[in-house]
């Protein structure tokens, strides 16, 4: 019995693995919600809405592409309204009285969708402080009851939420490919770069300027 166990393990990785050599990764670029990330294929993109913490409604977007038992998904949720929305709303909270809620819901969305993942279930074995080109984010990574393995990532940049998603069997390597492939956009379509400092205050880096200005930069 022992070794039928053991043969059907070594069955199930040998499975996962050559359907992680198949996977064909390249850069997906959405410049009208500012950002790119490393997808397998051409993800599906689907427009909806999203209810945030203070029950404001705002535009999301997910990018998804499924591959057997592969689960990759981007999700930007668009902030870049709030203020107006925040001012329309008919229906709030009790914190709904601040003018600046608008602000708080932003700057809390971070924390927010992080409680969200956590409350799936499944146990967490990362859950700390990240950045992507010095944009401050989170990171967790879960082992779902099923045994398979999510790995997130959550960024808050331009007043926009840029969530990924990352869901493989249990055998699968982690999933930096796609998870750190995240990269944020500005009006040009140029990546954007900064140098981040103790009281996280932010200045572009030097490359990104010499970028801008027709230089060489990376």
């Amino acid at each position: 019995m022992n070794s039928l166990i053991k043969g059907l393990s070594t069955l199930l990785l040998l499975v996962s693995t050559q359907v992680a050599a198949q996977l064909q990764w390249a850069e997906y670029t959405d410049e009208s919600e500012l950002f790119s990330v490393n997808f397998p294929a051409d993800p599906v993109v689907v427009e909806g809405i999203y209810h945030s913490e203070y029950g404001a409604i705002f535009p999301l977007k997910t990018y998804t592409v499924e591959i057997d038992d592969y689960f990759y998904q981007a999700t930007v949720i668009n902030y870049s309204e709030a203020q107006q929305t925040y001012l329309e709303m008919t229906d709030r909270t009790d914190e709904g009285t601040s003018p600046r809620l608008w602000i708080y819901d932003q700057l809390g969305a971070m924390a927010f969708m992080a409680q969200k993942f956590r409350n799936r279930g499944g146990e967490v074995t990362f859950d700390a402080w990240h950045h992507i080109d010095m944009i401050e984010g989170h990171q967790l990574q879960i082992t779902n009851p099923d045994k398979s393995r999510t790995f997130a990532g959550i960024y808050l940049h331009n007043s926009r939420l840029y969530v990924t998603e990352a869901t493989v069997p249990p055998d699968a390597l982690p999933q930096g490919l796609f998870q750190q492939s995240l990269g944020f956009l500005d009006e040009d379509g140029v990546r954007i770069r900064y140098n981040l400092a103790a009281d996280r205050s932010r200045t572009f880096a030097r490359s990104y300027l010499q970028r801008r200005d027709g230089g060489m930069g990376p």
